[in-house]
């Protein structure tokens, strides 16, 4: 298992490499440190990251924006949140993203250890599964798919159907790829895997796309104010919203709207 650790004080990380047991924890691969955000990004898209302890209050981008661009990236890896303060608002968004754990600081490092152990169990039973689902899908292909075991539809006809079920259930702000596998009897991986190679993106990422282009179109009826733009787009999180926007048009949504938004008739 290999380790990223994001924190903006390097005090605290220093002291959390020298009194923390990783080996103990089943932490017996590689340890990376990050001091913002933005270094952390670099230091996945280059290395294998499978747990991510991080920080919430960072100058710039939080530990929750930081977890955020990595779920719209598709990646899984597992996060435990170190923060100074019991806010309910943090511990939602953490529960929201998937968060695996969520310590206050200061945290005793036997408490670290302890958390991190569960989580370390966890993301390798879960590596264990997906080497197997790879194994048994190598040996018999064909059989790769739907829970009844027989996959009857067409890769092209399998993408059609994810873009018509997000299409039908944009608004739904609770809506992860995991609610359109179930819904269409697939295993989430292997549904995955179709689309991207079908679409050229992830399903998230797709998802991402047509929430920002429902948004777009909202914004330019001028009966819609911004909130209810977000709202009908699948974002119950305004600010969360306004900076997957900013990210995706190259301005802020009451930009876009005084841009874009025509005259009422």
């Amino acid at each position: 298992m290999n380790l990223l650790i994001v924190d903006d004080e390097m005090v605290a990380i220093k002291g959390m490499m020298d009194g923390v047991n990783w080996k103990a924890c089943g932490i017996d691969g590689s340890i990376w440190t990050a001091c913002s955000a933005e270094r952390a990004l670099q230091i996945i898209r280059a290395q294998q990251v499978d747990i991510m302890l991080c920080d919430i209050e960072m100058p710039g981008d939080s530990g929750i924006d930081l977890l955020r661009m990595i779920r719209e990236s598709n990646q899984e890896i597992a996060c435990i949140f170190l923060t100074c303060h019991a806010s309910f608002e943090y511990a939602q968004e953490a529960i929201s993203l998937g968060s695996s754990d969520y310590i206050l600081k200061p945290a005793p490092y036997e408490v670290i250890e302890q958390r991190l152990r569960k989580v370390c169990e966890t993301a390798e039973a879960r590596r264990k599964d997906k080497a197997l689902s790879r194994y048994y899908a190598a040996e018999s292909p064909e059989e790769e798919p739907e829970a009844a075991g027989r996959n009857t539809r067409s890769p092209k006809e399998i993408a059609k159907q994810v873009e018509e079920y997000i299409s039908r259930h944009l608004s739904d702000s609770e809506l992860q790829v995991a609610d359109i596998a179930d819904a269409l009897f697939l295993n989430k991986d292997y549904l995955n895997r179709v689309f991207k190679k079908e679409s050229g993106m992830s399903i998230s990422q797709y998802l991402i796309q047509e929430r920002m282009k429902l948004a777009g179109l909202l914004l330019e009826n001028p009966k819609n104010d911004v909130n209810r733009a977000a709202e009908r787009a699948g974002y119950n999180n305004y600010p969360y919203f306004a900076s997957s926007f900013k990210r995706y048009y190259g301005c802020t949504p009451s930009q876009y709207r005084k841009d874009h938004m025509q005259e009422e008739i």
